[in-house]
């Protein structure tokens, strides 16, 4: 039986129409092993998705780290941070410099050397403008232990009112204090403050409770001219010495009028006592 015309063209068409048409293209592409081991295929239409996937599977990768201008990974806020400034202190500029070598390793150890010579370079630089310090030695030591035995012998009558076992203890601590670097750099307000603590506080805790007030007069008198003599030669400090002793003399006589009040209070609430209780316990 003989095909129809028709029919032979219609497929003769269709034939050319499969023949023209682009077939589709495939591209196969390994998927990177995931964490549970298993791999698979995929399809990758382009070349640009490929790549892409394959970096975003990956494990491995990670962000850059950003430089700084000087070359060193990290902010710019440490190297901001470690910039030598011209009002600088020393201690502002040994901070810096620690800051600077801490933790860095060699390779950038060796791109901040400029920045740390320069810091070090000002560094020494103010060291050089402070005036050079006294060394400590048995000569000054002495001095001050003349100084003050020579003064000690003008307050004959004031070291009378402190016990003598009690000025043994004191006089021993001050030739001791006199041997300290420390006295070296204190002024007098400090010097006077470890004087007080030596002598003064002692012989408050005693003489306040027997209302003995007259004999801390003496030991004011005696703790202001220790502090005096324990300084250096070209050391005036007469009229800040002369006010501790009539803010001493103040405190002692508000002491005076407060022990004299509480003496009549008790005496009118329980007459047949003659001691007051901190007398008794004194």
């Amino acid at each position: 039986m003989a095909d129809s015309p028709t029919g032979n063209t219609q497929a003769l068409a269709s034939e050319e129409g499969s023949a023209s048409r682009p077939k589709p293209k495939i591209k196969i592409s390994l998927i990177k092993t995931s964490p549970a081991g298993t791999t698979g295929l995929k399809d990758s239409p382009t070349h640009g998705e490929d790549t892409e996937a394959m970096e975003l599977d990956d494990p491995t990768a990670t962000t850059p780290k950003a430089e700084s201008k000087d070359g060193n990974l990290g902010n710019s806020e440490s190297t901001k941070h470690g910039e030598v400034k011209e009002d600088d202190t020393q201690e502002e500029l040994i901070m810096k410099l620690f800051d600077m070598v801490r933790d860095v390793a060699a390779e950038q150890l060796a791109l901040k050397q400029l920045q740390i010579t320069n810091t070090i370079c000002r560094l020494k630089e103010l060291q050089d403008q402070q005036p050079p310090k006294a060394a400590f030695s048995p000569a000054i030591a002495n001095s001050c232990r003349e100084r003050l035995e020579g003064t000690l012998t003008y307050l004959i009558s004031e070291l009378s009112a402190i016990p003598p076992a009690n000025w043994t203890t004191y006089k021993r601590k001050l030739l001791k204090f006199c041997e300290s670097e420390l006295i070296l750099t204190m002024t007098f307000p400090e010097r006077l403050y470890k004087v007080v603590d030596i002598i003064y506080l002692p012989e408050e805790m005693d003489a306040i409770p027997k209302e003995e007030f007259e004999r801390l007069h003496s030991v004011a008198r005696i703790c202001v001219a220790a502090a005096q003599a324990l300084g250096p030669e070209s050391e005036s400090e007469e009229a800040l010495a002369e006010k501790w002793i009539r803010a001493k003399a103040q405190d002692l006589e508000f002491l005076k009028k407060m022990f004299r009040s509480m003496r009549g209070i008790y005496k009118a609430s329980a007459p047949e006592r003659t001691e007051m209780p901190w007398e008794t316990k004194a």
